[in-house]
């Protein structure tokens, strides 16, 4: 009996430790099976959320656009001391002279539109219209630019023309005097701008040309006084159905040495007149050698039919030029912290033009006043590259006879020139 009972307690003993140890492994097998629903359920509700969120929205053609734009522009502001020599035109005076606007916009990868509003004098006109100072903005430039390939792209609109060493690159950190040089202002209209089309492009790395077909000038405005200035036109006139070429050929031969010829040729007499054709060629470059710097220009314009244009005291021929040279004076040792962009030259520059070269329509009208020249020596200092502090003294002389009224004067001039 008492084996019989120790058996039996054996056996109860033996199927609990086994049926708990079942027990336990069916709790492990189930907390593992808990643990794999949750983690399919999971991967399950990752998918579905990836579904059902919402695409991002494209980005707005305003941002677009606003991303695409660039502003720029550059500015100068003038004190001028005229020496009075008997022309009325003495005086000093500080001169909001000009700003100027860049809003330049990428259409699309290969389509730019470039665009510069200017503002002169503080926007307003010489003139009183009533009791009040009119104001005036002008375009200067407005086109649109095709960039095909390299050598060959397209652009139209209100654009520069290619003639001359400042008229493309006017921005008053291009050139040392506090104003442009004389020559670029009579026999080269600077800022000259007309509506046009035409290509462009670079041959290599060494050569850029343009060729365009442009609204020509009036030849009617043409003038001893001020050259072919007063011929530019309104962008939306034409005095005749003839259109302007010009063109410009700019080659860098080697480093530190830039060339460029140009040119431009149009017939400037109204319509139902005989022709008067007008060629303007240029030729300037710059070479640059250690810290000296020359540069200069020459210019000459051909009428081949002055008579048509009813000017009585112009001729066949307008011609002039100018040389300059600079130094960096800069040491240095000086460009360091705030001027580590630093530059300073010393300049002296002589032109010389004469608007009734080889004589006048009426030999009465020609005159020595009209063969200038100009001697300028100035410094030019650059705090950073954007801005340049400008002061020079401006010689005036002439071949007038006693008695004659010059047309300028001396003058002392500082300019603070800047670009953005």
């Amino acid at each position: 009996m008492k084996k019989l009972f120790v058996i039996f307690a054996a056996a109860v003993i033996v199927s609990t430790l086994t049926a708990r140890a079942h027990a336990a492994t069916l709790e492990e097998l189930q907390q593992e099976l808990d643990e794999l629903n949750g983690k399919v359920k999971a991967m399950q509700g990752g998918r579905q959320s990836e579904k059902t969120v919402p695409a991002a929205p494209e980005e707005s053609y305003l941002k677009k656009t606003w991303d695409r734009t660039r502003f720029g522009g550059y500015g100068e502001l003038d004190y001028i001391f005229n020496r009075e020599n008997g022309n009325g035109k003495g005086g000093n005076i500080f001169d909001p002279h000009r700003f100027v606007l860049y809003v330049n916009s990428e259409l699309a990868d290969w389509v730019t539109l470039n665009s510069e509003l200017e503002w002169e004098h503080g926007g307003v006109k010489d003139e009183v219209e009533g009791n009040e100072l009119s104001g005036e903005v002008a375009v200067e430039q407005a086109f649109l630019d095709f960039k095909l390939v390299r050598p060959l792209n397209f652009k139209a609109g209100v654009m520069l023309v290619p003639v001359g060493a400042i008229n493309l690159y006017h921005e008053p950190t291009n050139f040392n005097s506090s104003e442009r040089p004389q020559l670029d202002r009579f026999l080269i209209p600077s800022t000259w701008a007309e509506m046009g089309a035409g290509i462009h492009g670079s041959i290599g790395d060494r050569v850029d040309y343009q060729l365009l077909v442009m609204n020509g000038l009036d030849g009617t405005k043409f003038s001893a006084k001020n050259g072919i200035r007063e011929g530019k036109q309104n962008f939306d006139k034409d005095i005749n159905r003839n259109k302007a070429i010009t063109g410009r050929l700019e080659i860098r031969p080697f480093t530190n040495l830039y060339t460029n010829f140009s040119f431009y040729t149009a017939n400037s007499a109204p319509s139902g007149k005989p022709t008067a054709y007008t060629t303007v060629a240029a030729f300037d470059g710059k070479y640059t050698i250690g810290n000296f710097d020359i540069a200069g220009e020459y210019v000459h314009i051909y009428q081949n039919n002055p008579t048509a244009l009813e000017v009585a005291d112009i001729g066949h021929n307008m011609s002039g030029y100018w040389v300059e040279g600079a130094y960096h004076v800069m040491p240095s040792a000086w460009k360091r912290g705030k001027l580590a962009e630093a530059d300073a030259l010393l300049f002296a520059r002589y032109s010389e033009f004469n608007t009734q070269d080889g004589g006048a329509v009426d030999p009465s009208k020609v005159s020595g006043r009209f063969d200038r020249n100009y001697t300028t020596v100035g410094l030019v200092f650059k705090p950073v590259t954007t801005v340049a502090i400008k002061a020079d003294y401006q010689i005036y002389d002439d071949h007038r006879k006693g008695g004659e009224t010059p047309l300028d004067n001396d003058k002392f001039q500082v300019t603070l020139g800047f670009v953005f």
